[in-house]
């Protein structure tokens, strides 16, 4: 018995396998900025200035926070 890449490697197999392993990668390296994770990435005061602009904190909270961060 040979346990080698065998069955796996079958050349339409082995085809498919490699397409799926390379537009996961491709995925991975141009889309990996999306989704809701992206504000993770934000800029602090950028991000703060967005939370008072749609009414997240009141004005007395943003500028407490702006200190904060900005100290």
């Amino acid at each position: 018995m040979h346990w080698g890449w065998g069955f796996w490697w079958f050349p339409p197999f082995g085809f498919f396998i490699l397409l799926f392993l390379l537009l996961g990668g491709i995925r991975f390296l141009f889309f990996r900025h999306r989704g809701p994770w992206r504000h993770w990435q934000e800029d602090p005061l950028a991000l703060l200035k967005r939370r008072l602009a749609i009414g997240e904190i009141t004005e007395a909270e943003y500028q407490r926070l702006k200190e904060i961060l900005t100290h």
